[in-house]
């Protein structure tokens, strides 16, 4: 990271600070996990109908097929919406209520994404190994600085090192 004039910045002032920058507001941070939800979910669902088979009633037929593919796609971002902001409400109000930034607020917010992901699928397994997943992904991420690599992996003394556990204690 540069400061000014392209002078490198002390490690020591970086390791104070997230890896990166977020919205400070719940709204704005439930907006952006909604409307990153709602477009990774519209290119996953585009990917998927185009690897699924084309039932046979809409083959040789382009308006029904691209229903079908528009379908796919409106399923798959209402998904991962309803997942990014499930995760990004609980984790704003575990923040509120706790009074604290740390990797707990992603864990309950990993929770209870898995869980609503269940409660859509209606399948209690599902959602409860989504929760787990989730939870311990978000634990990771956090407890990691958002990088998920730690120090010493790779010493190229070009890299400037980052904060292993991006939070004040």
């Amino acid at each position: 990271m540069s400061g000014v004039g392209g002078a490198r910045t002390p490690a020591s002032v970086q390791s104070d600070r997230l890896p990166v920058d977020r919205p400070e507001d719940c709204i704005s941070r439930t907006l952006t996990a909604v409307g990153t939800g709602l477009v990774a979910g519209g290119i996953m669902g585009a990917v998927t109908a185009n690897w699924s088979n084309v039932p046979p009633v809409l083959r040789d037929r382009p308006w029904p097929a691209l229903k079908y593919t528009g379908q796919i796609m409106g399923s798959y971002a209402a998904t991962f919406a309803m997942v990014g902001g499930t995760f990004a409400i609980v984790d704003c109000l575990a923040e509120t209520v706790r009074g604290r930034k740390d990797a707990w607020n992603g864990i309950y917010g990993g929770l209870a994404a898995g869980g609503a992901l269940g409660v859509r699928m209606g399948r209690v397994p599902i959602g409860v190994g989504a929760a787990v997943a989730l939870a311990i992904t978000s634990a990771a991420v956090d407890t990691t600085g958002g990088h998920l690599v730690g120090r010493g992996l790779v010493n190229d003394n070009a890299t400037p090192p980052h904060a292993i556990y991006p939070y004040k204690t």
